[in-house]
């Protein structure tokens, strides 16, 4: 709803609980009669899981009607941001987060157990081919590289552009406009992503049925 985004940008609640709570903009509603009185209008269940808010330079992008939505954070002139060919720029950073889903921003950003989580599997592949331990973290060292290549957003090819990874193509276009681009932050969502959905066991439902 866009009443929800508004009151997000104004209100700039800390977590969807408090987000429940602030007044909806220009009313004395809470959000969260808003969203009762929308569940009894239409007898649908609705519920607010999660929401981001940036300040600054952002650019948004949404994909199929509403199924995928990204907004990324930048830090640069104003002078740049506001140039069409800027624009532009950041459409094609968030549709390549819409598309290649990138988990991290770039390699400070991947926690420190994720990175040993997949050292050891590396390592364990690489001794199960025959490779002796004694030279197996080196190897490992080079893999890692392709890693961080498929899950960070600045070391991803560019989706346009496969000669040119996506911070090349940020200095590149920093610089075609005369000053610098700094991808800070991004996020995306997908609709239904998160929720758990129901498996049921056809057997044991079957079974259930006739006892």
């Amino acid at each position: 709803m866009q009443v929800c985004a508004d009151t997000v940008i104004e209100s700039n609640p800390a977590d969807v609980d408090a987000l429940l709570q602030c007044k909806v903009s220009g009313t004395e509603q809470t959000i969260d009669a808003l969203l009762k009185e929308k569940i009894q209008t239409i007898g649908e269940n609705i519920k607010i899981r999660r929401f981001q808010r940036f300040e600054g330079v952002v650019a948004a992008y949404i994909h199929a009607a509403g199924k995928i939505g990204v907004l990324v954070k930048f830090e640069t002139s104003a002078e740049i941001a506001a140039k069409a060919e800027f624009k532009e720029y950041g459409k094609n950073i968030a549709m390549q987060i819409a598309a290649i889903i990138p988990q991290y921003l770039n390699e400070q950003s991947v926690p420190a157990e994720v990175v040993e989580h997949e050292k050891t599997i590396l390592k364990e592949q690489i001794i199960n081919d025959g490779k002796p331990a004694a030279i197996a973290d080196k190897i490992v060292t080079g893999r890692l590289g392709k890693f961080f290549k498929e899950i960070c957003l600045v070391d991803q090819a560019y989706v346009k552009d496969g000669d040119l990874s996506v911070q090349q193509y940020t200095d590149a276009t920093g610089k075609e406009l005369g000053g610098e681009i700094k991808i800070v932050d991004f996020v995306r969502f997908e609709k239904g992503e998160g929720i758990e959905k129901r498996e049921d066991n056809f057997a044991d439902e079957i079974a259930s049925m006739i006892k």
